[in-house]
């Protein structure tokens, strides 16, 4: 776009190639972006136009730009630059955005006195003072792209451009739009180089580049700080020339990357250096290619993994810890056999966490004497006795068992060397048996449980060269917590079994008594593995020379209580019985006995009185209080059921209770039972009074110890593990003439 204008141009061409020559050699003397823009300008004012505006649309920040030579009247500078600016940010009245667009230059060649229309009055005042005659505006176009725009303004009476200036600018401009883009370009280049400086100095991971001969070309601190040499005996030097722990490891990553021409990542290594130092990583190195795509080399990232090692270790080490303890629980849990307890207990550690595991208990004398030992090899478990039998533990050893005992504090060598053993053992035979065991590291952790300091538990490293830490030390402390209070919970189960059998036996007859006539049997189970005092019971007694008392009863709950109840009822009603006619008038003693004694316990019984029959057999005259009726097996194998049922004792003043009369003639057979029978097996599938009636009938002919021996046997095996309550039997018949 150009309008006319007769005249000369403003530069000569002879001047104009001088000019470009000159232009040339300033613009190649500087690669800074803001100087070269400030040539730009220096150079066409004022020999070329009287005003120059330079606007860069791809300025290297990423911004449009505008620079100009600044008019030396303030008021003009202003104004040329606002009305610039708002005609840009306007819809399409912009020339510079215009040639921008198209590439395409615009000449004014006289503008003399014309006035724009999107000026206001003051800016119009402004622009005559300012005088403009001429105008060019260029498009600075580099490498096949257009990036700004220069305008060229005459004011200078006479000097108006035309075709021929137009062309030459267009010239000059094409200089200096690859001129501003070569500084741009290169100043993008320094920013990479310092971005990419700063990286390598700074990255917390290694990074080197290596070129194709294996040479390190770049290498930042972290790299030199893991392979070892500093940073300076790197660079230059093939990977294999410079020592350290990375060398082989680089040398095999760049050789795969180069003959594959893909990356090589995440490949793990290890090394240590002189001072023995080991240190992890991960390794990758990507190949780098140049213009014409050939590999120049290979970047190589170097990732530290040493702490996030040695971090997952130790969470893996406490994860085997915690699942150790939970399966040393389970077996703690398996016994409550004292004997057993230690047994187990000496065994939980071995081979897992030690190679040796012993146990020490405080006796009462103030001995501490050893009471379970374990080690994977017997012939080394006979060698440790041989130890222990000729050469005792001293006592008053300060870091010895009984020490940990008395203080409650463990002890812990985390390294047992021979010096020592040496420094310790005076006997040289001693010092030899020691040797053999080779023992590396100890722990003696206290035992401690309710408060009460008992024993010890000690874990020995030996062949295995294992060494203790801190963490095992804290594992040792919690087993040793733990096997406490299942060694306390053993003793005390023991003893508690101990008192519960002897009392249990204290609730029933020694031994039945010879009744005239009559063969008996009873048996008596208690139910659970705690095998607590039951409530369940069986008497039989005399009344007189004639008549006997026969009586099984069920107590509710277990324990002390139930005990104190089991022995009121069965000596009210021995007393009851001597002074009582009838059944029910014993019954409703004890139930008066058991009232005033303010106990919420109940009881179940059945007490049948019996006496010889006048035509043999046996006359039976009962009660039940709310106690299941005996069953009686006929001699014909019929089955019955006898009596009326009453009301539970020790619930109200009055219990309605009835008294019933049968005979059991010779060869019959007559069970008194507890409710352990017909409850046992499944909840929802009961043994049952039916289960019993069914098995009794088999059972024709049977002895009474026969009889209680298989109803014991089929409760028990109604359901799976032992009964859910106590079991209380006894068995009569009457012997035939």
């Amino acid at each position: 776009m150009a309008s006319s204008h007769p005249g000369a141009p403003v530069i000569p061409a002879p001047e104009a190639l001088e000019f470009l020559t000159r232009a040339g050699m300033v613009m190649a003397g500087s690669l800074d972006y803001e100087q070269t823009l400030a040539h730009v300008i220096d150079l066409v004012v004022p020999e070329i136009a009287d005003w120059c505006g330079v606007y860069i649309a791809d300025a290297a920040d990423g911004e449009e730009r505008e620079i100009t030579s600044r008019h030396a009247d303030p008021e003009i500078e202003a104004m040329l630059v606002e009305v610039r600016r708002r005609r840009r940010d306007g819809s399409g009245g912009s020339e510079s955005l215009q040639v921008l667009r198209t590439g395409e230059s615009i000449l004014a060649s006289d503008i003399t006195g014309r006035a724009a229309s999107d000026m206001d009055e003051r800016q119009r005042a402004t622009a005559e003072r300012l005088g403009a005659r001429s105008y060019m505006i260029v498009p600075l176009r580099a490498r096949v792209r257009v990036i700004g725009a220069l305008t060229l303004l005459s004011t200078r009476p006479g000097r108006h451009y035309n075709e021929q200036d137009l062309a030459f600018a267009e010239t000059l401009a094409q200089r200096f739009a690859l001129a501003i883009d070569n500084a741009r370009l290169y100043e993008e280049a320094e920013r990479a180089l310092d971005l990419l400086d700063t990286v390598f100095a700074t990255a917390p991971v290694g990074l080197a580049f290596l070129d194709v001969e294996q040479r390190y070309v770049r290498v930042n601190p972290a790299l030199a700080a893991l392979n070892g040499p500093r940073v300076e005996a790197h660079l230059g030097r093939r990977v294999g020339d410079v020592p350290g722990r990375l060398a082989s490891a680089l040398a095999a990553l760049h050789r795969e990357a180069v003959e594959s021409g893909e990356p090589r990542l995440d490949r793990e290594g290890s090394g240590a250096l002189a001072d023995g130092e080991v240190r992890h990583w991960i390794a990758s190195g990507t190949p780098m290619h140049g213009l014409d795509d050939e590999v120049i080399g290979v970047g190589v990232t170097v990732i530290d993994i040493t702490e996030r090692r040695a971090l997952l270790e130790a969470e893996r080490a406490a994860r085997l810890r915690a699942d150790f303890l939970a399966r040393s629980g389970e077996l703690l849990d398996a016994s409550l056999d004292f004997e057993q307890t230690l047994v187990n207990v000496a065994n939980i550690a071995v081979p897992e966490i030690a190679d040796w595991c012993a146990v020490s208990i405080l006796a009462e004398s103030g001995e501490l004497r050893e009471v379970a030992v374990a080690h994977a090899d017997p012939a080394t478990r006979e060698l440790a006795r041989e130890l222990t039998a000729r050469f005792p533990p001293d006592p008053d050893e300060p870091t010895g068992a009984l020490a940990v005992v008395q203080s409650g504090q463990t002890s812990y060598v985390p390294e047992i060397t021979d010096e020592m053993l040496v420094a310790g053992l005076t006997n040289p035979e001693h010092l030899a048996l020691v040797r053999r065991l080779e023992l590396s590291s100890l722990i003696i952790a206290p035992m401690t449980a309710r408060g009460r300091t008992f024993g010890t538990l000690t874990l020995v490293g030996a062949e295995s060269g294992r060494h203790f830490e801190a963490a095992d030390v804290q594992l040792a402390e919690e087993l040793a917590r733990r096997a406490a209070v299942a060694i306390e919970n053993s003793r005390l189960y023991t003893e508690r079994t101990r008192i519960a059998h002897t009392l249990q036996v204290r609730l029933l007859p020694e031994r039945l008594p010879e009744v005239p006539g009559v063969r008996l049997a009873a048996r008596y189970r208690a139910a659970g593995e705690l095998n607590e005092v039951g409530g369940d019971f069986y008497d039989v007694f005399p009344r007189s020379d004639t008549d006997w008392a026969l009586v099984v009863g069920d107590v509710s709950g277990k324990g002390a209580e139930a005990a104190a109840i089991t022995a009121l009822a069965r000596y009210t009603l021995r007393a009851a019985a001597m002074g009582e006619s009838t059944p029910s008038a014993a019954l409703r003693r004890l139930n008066d006995a058991m009232l005033k004694d303010g106990s919420s316990q109940f009881a179940t019984v059945v007490l049948a009185y019996v006496s010889a029959a006048e035509y043999g057999g046996l006359r039976v005259r009962m009660a039940l209080g709310g106690h299941p009726p005996p069953l009686v097996l006929r001699a014909n194998g019929a089955i019955e059921a006898p009596g009326t049922f009453g009301v539970l004792l020790g619930m109200i003043d009055d219990p309605l209770l009835h008294d019933s009369e049968f005979e059991v003639h010779p060869d019959d057979l007559m069970l008194l039972y507890t409710d352990g029978v017909t409850e046992a097996g499944p909840r929802d599938a009961p043994f049952g009074q039916r289960g019993l009636t069914a098995l009794m009938r088999g059972l024709a002919g049977r002895t009474p110890e026969q009889i209680v021996d298989s109803v014991e046997q089929a409760v028990v095996g109604a359901q799976p593990g032992e009964p859910r309550d106590d079991i209380a039997l006894l068995a009569l018949t009457v012997k035939a003439p």
